[in-house]
């Protein structure tokens, strides 16, 4: 922690730092049992599909309980399966991160029995931008 902290006092303090963080996490990874193919070398984040099972089940079930805003949530659940997509193509292909949010997020609405609290869920408010959804929308 004390290494992350600092403040650069110049760029090779940065380079020595950033190298120094990705070794720790390179460390922290190789403890838990992942293996070195799966560990980017630039920054020693784990990213095997465990890792990707993982991430993807906590958006999914983030969306799932609080809904989908397309300038919050939705934006960076996109974002963050675009970038596992960049990282491990092999796993993304064909997996619809936000289809899946949106189904899970239905079921869970129509369980409770009520209709989403969340006025600026897209899922069960979809508009344009500029646009309010009606009082009492589509649930």
């Amino acid at each position: 922690m004390s290494i992350a902290s600092l403040e650069p006092c110049c760029s090779v303090c940065e380079a020595d730092r950033r190298t120094s963080m990705a070794d720790a996490r390179t460390a922290i990874c190789l403890a838990a049992g992942v293996e070195m193919d799966d560990i980017d070398p630039a920054s020693g984040y784990n990213r095997s599909h465990r890792a990707y099972r993982r991430a993807r089940a906590s958006w999914i079930d983030l969306i799932r309980q609080h809904g989908a805003n397309e300038f919050y949530s939705l934006a960076d659940l996109v974002e963050a399966r675009a970038r596992w997509a960049a990282w491990r193509p092999e796993f993304a292909a064909g997996d619809d991160w936000v289809a899946e949010a949106f189904a899970v997020h239905r079921q869970f609405i129509a369980a409770l029995g009520q209709p989403c609290p969340r006025d600026s869920c897209v899922v069960h408010y979809p508009v344009s931008v500029g646009t309010q959804p009606e009082p009492g929308g589509p649930a």
